[in-house]
């Protein structure tokens, strides 16, 4: 097996490095040479022995010994590109790339299915945990009911951060920045939108078609603040970026918004940059996958993963299927903090100075924010 890496930042280097360590062990196990024949990326890098450095993808791609081509330079229009050219030149190609699948993976999969090939993506979802490949496969026998996850390791590090140290979003936002944990574009994180590219790749598996990205609306957390999180605490809840996607009849929902749960709630305690995914079922119930989101080996392990599965003799088949008719979770209880009573029905109340606190019954958003027209408020979600 002859792979290019195209993309030599964190994790690129890191799945160089995995290839080069683990050669011998990995060659053994697929019986034939695993060789990492390229590394390429704009500014040269020191590369392990034997591994040729390049500036121009294009060596990799004509390259006819190269069976495996990496793409892990991040981004759409160029990946897209590398990608595409890859599948028709014969290629199998692993991507860590969560917004391209997102948004083209309808034409690259089905692009991949009609040229033969594997594109593989576990790490574009929860970094290091293998959760794609076990949604696709281990639970084939299973309806995939309802996804629930924290998807993105930086606002949950956020979050665990106002909490455990009392601080506001924004000191706890600069000491992610600090720690090297935010997206280039540090809107991706904070407002949703990275952990909307996950929910819609494990929305496409589950549901058979390939979610319309454009019309999901997600959430992020700047609206969270210190006094939420400590009112929150008191009433034995957390509050979590909650990734969510199920089908009932012929409606999709899929949602990403700041959501209280319950401390008893597994979920709940998943704190700092971990990331978990638990799967609804109708034969095993529920399935839960937990671990670290995101980091250099971390990530490169699911990359290496699907490098070495590139060998098994099967595709994955994929509909053409386009799912337009999706929406976002809009009932459920929610908390609401005021500083009066109102006249709302509410399965929890608590009160102190010029504070009110409200746990609602079950209701539509439409209808609590008819109710509540004049009001100023705060408002999440609240699960269970």
């Amino acid at each position: 097996m002859i792979i290019g890496v195209i993309g030599l930042g964190t994790v690129g280097y890191g799945v160089v490095d995995i290839l080069c360590m683990e050669k011998e062990r990995l060659s053994n196990y697929l019986n034939q040479e695993v060789v990492v024949k390229y590394g390429c990326a704009m500014e040269e890098r020191d590369l392990p022995e034997g591994v040729l450095f390049t500036r121009d993808y294009k060596d990799v791609l004509n390259d006819p010994e190269v069976d495996v081509v990496v793409e892990l330079i991040g981004g759409t229009t160029i990946a897209k590109a590398i990608i595409m050219e890859a599948i028709e030149k014969g290629k199998h190609v692993v991507t860590a790339n969560k917004a391209l699948i997102a948004h083209d993976g309808k034409e690259i999969l089905l692009a991949a299915n009609k040229n033969n090939v594997h594109v593989f993506y576990e790490a574009a979802v929860g970094g290091g945990i293998p959760v794609v490949t076990p949604q696709y496969e281990s639970l084939v026998a299973n309806n995939i009911q309802e996804i629930t996850g924290i998807l993105n390791g930086t606002t949950n590090f956020i979050l665990s951060l106002m909490e455990t140290d009392n601080l506001d979003f924004e000191e706890a936002l600069t000491i992610a920045d600090g720690l090297g944990y935010l997206e280039a574009d540090p809107s991706l994180d904070i407002d949703g939108i990275d952990a909307a590219h996950k929910i819609a790749i494990l929305a496409n598996n589950a549901f058979d078609g390939f979610v319309d990205f454009e019309r999901l609306k997600p959430q992020g957390i700047r609206n969270v603040t210190k006094l939420d999180m400590d009112y929150a605490k008191k009433m034995g809840y957390r509050i979590k970026l909650i990734a969510r996607a199920k089908k009932e009849n012929d409606k999709y929902f899929v949602d990403v918004s700041p959501t209280l749960v319950s401390k008893n709630d597994m979920v709940a305690n998943v704190m700092g940059a971990y990331n978990v995914v638990e799967f609804n079922c109708d034969y095993v119930e529920n399935v839960l996958f937990y671990g670290k989101g995101a980091g250099r080996y971390v990530t490169a392990s699911a990359v290496v993963g699907d490098i070495i599965k590139v060998s098994q003799s099967y595709n994955w088949q994929y509909s053409n299927k386009t799912i337009e008719n999706i929406y976002p979770i809009t009932k459920s209880k929610y908390y609401l903090r005021l500083d009066h009573a109102v006249d709302i029905d509410y399965e929890y109340y608590y009160s102190e100075k010029n504070v009110h606190i409200y746990i609602t019954k079950e209701i539509e958003i439409e209808q609590l924010q008819a109710l509540l027209k004049n009001e100023k408020y705060s408002s999440f979600k609240v699960r269970g």
